[in-house]
């Protein structure tokens, strides 16, 4: 294996990301100078908090009047016009265009409200939208993908290969299989609120469900993409410290151990199933700071990594299954997938390890920066 440095990645954003990032810059250089940050804020989890909720409430509303335009419309016109008529021809041609605008507003106000949510997130936490050439997603790629919903790029840095131990056909059907349930859920959820509202008195407002139904559809995921976010920003934060903690000790790691600490890392990756961003910044940084053009063995491989971690000392052993719960900690869970591999390489260790991990995601998904940096330090 040959990388350069120079070069990990040919990942280019798509339109969607690029304009993300433009209106997160567009934040940026509004800011005066004496609104910049230069660390987290000291109570980053309640006003964070605090904000999500907010940002969720401002979702909501943005479902509800938009739909509600789209089906007020609608209502302006006859009930059940006859087919190809000119009343019928009217009605769906207003209603057609009232369902346009709306859904073209009702995506725009919300990835508005998202990008701004991020960049106030990101504010909070003080981490800076600068650009790192290093990076295949920099900080403002983090945002800009969170806030619009693109999902992370199907990477393979370092030829770690992130669905190296997944049977791809059993995730495709998962998939698929996931996919159905969201939409027969929002489906049958609809249908059921209609026949129970058609039986009562308030069957007059039986076509306006779909109001309320996306306004809380909008708010829920607004709620769960933001405290998505405020987990990769608060892993973002302790991957760049724990990477700067052992670059600062590069001079005291032998070539084996910073090989071991890369391929704890890309272990982390096959084992999450996905090339999370900050399990990238680490390797690429890593990577770059060692200085290693062609680590022996395969970064991804389990065996290869314990091999590794059984020939170095003890101090090293212990910082490198460290790191390793670091990185498998970053998504803020510990899935069985986690669990069944790192027994399987480590033994009787596993308990204590995975202990470790389920601690340290638990303080990521609560928020609490200062348990996690007391968690996340290598060395003595």
């Amino acid at each position: 294996m040959n990388v350069r440095a120079e070069s990990y990645s040919d990942y280019k954003p798509g339109f969607l990301e690029k304009w993300g990032i433009k209106v997160l810059r567009n934040y940026v250089n509004e800011e005066k100078e004496e609104e910049r940050t230069l660390g987290p804020s000291s109570d980053f989890f309640p006003k964070s908090t605090w904000l999500i909720w907010w940002a969720s409430f401002l979702g909501l509303q943005i479902g509800f009047w938009t739909t509600y335009f789209i089906i007020l419309v609608e209502k302006l016109f006859p009930e059940s016009p006859e087919v190809f008529s000119p009343e019928f021809i009217e009605k769906w041609s207003y209603a057609g265009a009232a369902l346009a605008i709306g859904t073209i507003v009702e995506f725009y106000l919300l990835y508005k409200l998202g990008l701004w949510a991020a960049y106030k997130l990101t504010k909070l936490s003080g981490i800076r939208l600068e650009e790192d050439p290093d990076l295949v997603t920099g900080n403002a790629n983090l945002l800009s993908r969170m806030a619009l919903e693109i999902p992370d790029p199907d990477l393979k840095l370092l030829g770690i290969d992130p669905l190296r131990l997944t049977d791809k056909r059993s995730l495709l059907i998962r998939t698929f299989f996931y996919k159905t349930k969201v939409l027969l859920s929002n489906l049958l959820a609809k249908i059921v609120l209609r026949k129970i509202l058609a039986r009562n008195s308030l069957r007059v407002y039986a076509d306006y469900i779909a109001a309320p139904i996306t306004a809380i559809w909008d708010g829920v995921v607004m709620y769960l993409i933001l405290k998505e976010l405020r987990i990769r920003l608060l892993s973002r934060i302790i991957a760049r410290e724990v990477t700067d903690e052992i670059l600062r000790n590069t001079d005291r790691l032998s070539k084996d151990t910073k090989v071991a600490f890369l391929a704890a890392v890309g272990n982390s990756v096959v084992f999450t199933q996905g090339f999370h961003p900050n399990l990238e910044y680490m390797l690429i940084k890593m990577h770059k700071g060692f200085g290693l053009n062609s680590p022996n063995g395969s970064l991804d491989d389990l065996d290869t990594f314990g091999s590794l971690v059984s020939q170095l000392s003890k101090e090293e052993r212990k910082a490198c299954l460290r790191l390793l719960c670091i990185a498998c900690s970053f998504d803020g869970k510990l899935s069985s997938f986690e669990t069944k591999h790192i027994k399987r390489i480590l033994g009787e260790e596993a308990k204590e390890n995975l202990d470790s991990i389920r601690i340290l995601s638990e303080y990521i998904r609560k928020g609490n920066l200062e348990a996690c940096r007391e968690r996340s330090r290598l060395f003595s």
